[in-house]
């Protein structure tokens, strides 16, 4: 397909759109702003929830839709409401629950797009390899005193269940025990970065999301463009007309990717926007 008859482009956060200091460079922030004003359509296509976008969306005020927790949730913001929310069965999060409670496992529920976790948890980011996110947790996650008594006493709907295991040796088996409790059950397992695991609803990722959003703006999938990182970011790519890896991605996500784009911190997104749709 030719460059101006793109329409969408699709982009990961994390290790993508974001460098390595979790930020928006002045020449993707450019190019994201062009591309919105041409009339095309630019989406966050992110396994974060709404609430950990709020600072970057203050650069794009006519950015409109979002793809967030790995495609459980499509918002439309100038509407102010979700166009989608799938969430996982109460008997399968409180099955998650069981497998990781005698863990030592960081785990965060994913409700109503924002994120809850227990107060214990702030002070481990280090521990689990989280420390540069303590900003963003400490901005826009809901603290509960206990996570699991929680959502026990309140079973709310839940889109997603991330968790994440400690740094070093430690962290594989416990990896391992869970991953093995939970594979029977109906549901979407990801893995977005070294030690993590995030689970959302069966058939439920970010190609899907992108899949629904296309949908719903009469846009054939052949005229979206996506661009990601991580292991989450698969189906993604491979639902795109176009799918562009990161040059920091791993390498089974490059081999699947029809492009490849320098990294993070090379000014890969914002390359990967003005050779695929701005004129």
């Amino acid at each position: 397909m030719k460059q101006s008859e793109y329409e969408l482009i699709a982009l990961d956060m994390d290790g993508t759109l974001l460098d390595s200091s979790q930020r928006i460079t002045p020449r993707a922030r450019a190019a994201v702003r062009r591309i919105l004003e041409q009339g095309r359509q630019v989406t966050f296509a992110t396994g974060r929830c709404r609430t950990q976008l709020t600072q970057y969306l203050e650069y794009f005020p006519k950015m409109r839709y979002l793809i967030c927790e790995n495609g459980a949730c499509i918002c439309d913001l100038k509407e102010g409401k979700d166009l989608f929310r799938r969430s996982i069965a109460v008997r399968e999060v409180r099955h998650i629950l069981g497998a990781v409670e005698k863990e030592d496992v960081l785990i965060t529920l994913f409700i109503g797009n924002r994120s809850f976790l227990g107060e214990g948890s702030l002070t481990r980011l280090e521990e689990f390899g989280l420390e540069s996110y303590r900003p963003v947790f400490a901005e826009s996650a809901v603290v509960v005193e206990d996570l699991f008594s929680f959502y026990r006493s309140r079973p709310l709907e839940v889109e997603k269940v991330s968790l994440f295991f400690r740094n070093g040796t430690g962290g594989g088996p416990a990896r391992m025990r869970v991953q093995e409790r939970v594979r029977r059950l109906p549901l979407s397992i990801a893995v977005s970065a070294p030690g993590n695991l995030e689970l959302t609803a069966e058939n439920v990722n970010k190609g899907t999301g992108l899949e629904l959003l296309c949908g719903f703006l009469k846009l054939p999938l052949s005229a979206a463009v996506a661009v990601g990182d991580g292991g989450n970011d698969m189906q993604l790519l491979r639902t795109a007309g176009l799918g562009v890896a990161m040059e920091n991605a791993p390498q089974a996500l490059r081999a699947a990717a029809q492009a490849v784009v320098p990294d993070c911190d090379h000014e890969g997104a914002a390359i990967a926007m003005e050779r695929y749709l701005l004129r």
